[in-house]
């Protein structure tokens, strides 16, 4: 029988066989007249189908059986003249029910069969995961006799305490740990015992011990043994030198925050401010805390909702922070800054903080301010000189049309302003070819010209001086007389 079971679950065969078997007994059924009970012979089939642990071939088999025993029922030759078609529809529909309850039980078999197997499969991975968590956290078992007054090591305990031996006293276990904690740690380890509380302690090996100095210790009353504390040692000096490598990257990253001439900051991943150079503190004239505290109350008035909308929704999108403010500075004036921050991620693509820094532009915006105003000077100028002048950019496109050239070129109630030149001299009747060839040729070729033309609607020629820029084209036409 196991034989016949291990076939059934293992053999590719398996249900090539069971397909054979049922082709036989339908066509053993066909050659026979009706009033034999073939259909029980589909039963033995599910029961192997059942064996298999396969729930598809189970279905399936079952299936197929009764679609047989019906269809059997009307290619089988008729029963004897004597036999009654009741007994022959009874003994099919028994069939029926016998294979639907084999199925049913097979079922049933293959769920438990999976139960069990799944659970199985539980426990062996709850095995092994402990055994990686006790290899990979370094962690070991120690447990006291409080009526012997002995503490028993386990292999991993007792390496990792630098000793050749598994047992010894409370006071000598005691010693293991730094001078200091020895006698404190015996009494919390009596008074642990008393008082069926658990204890955790970070302690500090002996120096003598050459095996890692900080150790992490735990220990509880075992409730199925009184007088017995068990315990649990476990190498944390890992986490130790962690600690100690980011304070030393913490330290280092605020010497290197606070030697740059730009105001650096940190947020955490909700947006809220965690750290502000000493530049930024010797700017504002505030320890670093009150800037943390309320970071806000330093900037502009006007500008405070503004910025705080901005970040926040920076900080709920995630992406990068850029804004321009003034920022209060100890002599009580606004300085404007050029604030940005990038959101830092993990590689498992989480928000761990934002770093963000502040650079005085000031000067930047005097310049930018003086340039304004001399572009706007120069705007009026041309504006109010006789000669037609225009500028387009690097599109041939129109920024710039003082009145004399919308008069001479264009409808002045019609906008040239974004407008490309096509646009602009296109009317119907007149001819601009000639200009807007020669401005063309001279953006291309990058070169200064000078023409004369006439221009449509003009009798006298018209001088064009074609000035090629970094940022397009200007053009100045000249009326004769």
């Amino acid at each position: 029988m196991p034989k016949l079971i291990r076939l059934m679950q293992n053999h590719n065969l398996a249900a090539g066989f069971l397909l054979l078997a049922l082709c036989a007994i339908l066509l053993a059924d066909s050659l026979t007249q009706l009033g034999f009970a073939h259909g029980v012979l589909y039963t033995p089939l599910v029961a192997l189908a059942g064996l298999s642990y396969r729930r598809k071939l189970l279905t399936l088999t079952a299936s197929v059986s009764l679609i047989a025993i019906w269809l059997g029922f009307f290619i089988a030759p008729a029963a004897p003249a004597d036999f009654s078609l009741f007994y022959v529809l009874a003994n099919r529909s028994i069939s029926c029910l016998a294979i639907v309850l084999m199925w049913w039980f097979g079922d049933q078999a293959i769920t438990l069969r999976q139960s069990q197997h799944d659970q199985h499969v539980l426990a062996s991975q709850t095995r092994l995961d402990l055994q990686l968590a006790n290899q990979v956290a370094g962690i070991s078992h120690w447990w006291l006799d409080d009526h012997l007054k002995m503490v028993q090591l386990d292999e991993s305990s007792a390496r990792l305490l630098g000793l050749n031996v598994r047992q010894l006293t409370l006071e000598q276990f005691a010693c293991c740990f730094e001078q200091q904690a020895g006698p404190e740690l015996k009494l919390q380890l009596e008074q642990t015992l008393e008082a069926s509380s658990p204890l955790s302690l970070e302690l500090r090996l002996h120096q003598e011990s050459s095996q890692p100095v900080w150790v992490k210790l735990t220990a509880y009353a075992d409730p199925a043994s009184p007088g017995v504390l068990r315990g649990i040692l476990q190498d944390i000096q890992q986490h130790y030198d962690e600690a100690r490598r980011l304070q030393i990257q913490q330290r280092r990253f605020q010497q290197l925050a606070d030697s740059l001439p730009v105001k650096v900051w940190t947020a955490t991943a909700d947006g809220r401010i965690d750290y502000v150079s000493e530049t930024f503190a010797s700017f504002s004239g505030r320890d670093a805390a009150t800037i943390i505290a309320d970071w806000l109350q330093l900037l502009h008035p006007d500008e405070q909702a503004p910025v705080l909308s901005h970040w926040q929704h920076c900080v709920n999108a995630k992406v990068p922070y850029n804004i321009e403010f003034r920022i209060l500075s100890a002599d009580g004036s606004y300085v404007w800054h050029l604030t940005s921050a990038l959101p830092i991620f993990n590689e498992q693509g989480d928000l761990l903080y934002w770093f963000g820094s502040a650079m005085d532009i000031s000067q930047q915006k005097a310049l930018w301010q003086n340039t304004d105003n001399l572009r706007l000077s120069l705007y009026q100028t041309l504006n109010e000189i006789t000669d037609a002048f225009f500028a387009l950019d690097n599109q041939l496109t129109f920024t710039f049309i003082n009145p004399k050239a919308l008069e001479l070129l264009t409808d002045p109630k019609i906008p040239a302003l974004g407008k490309s030149i096509t646009e602009v001299l296109y009317r119907p009747g007149k001819d601009y070819s000639a200009l807007t060839t020669a401005i063309q040729r001279c953006y291309a070729k990058q070169s200064t010209e000078t023409l004369s033309l006439v221009l449509p609607g003009q009798e006298l020629p018209v001088t064009v001086r074609l000035y090629p820029t970094v940022s397009g084209i200007n053009v100045l036409l000249q009326l004769a007389g």
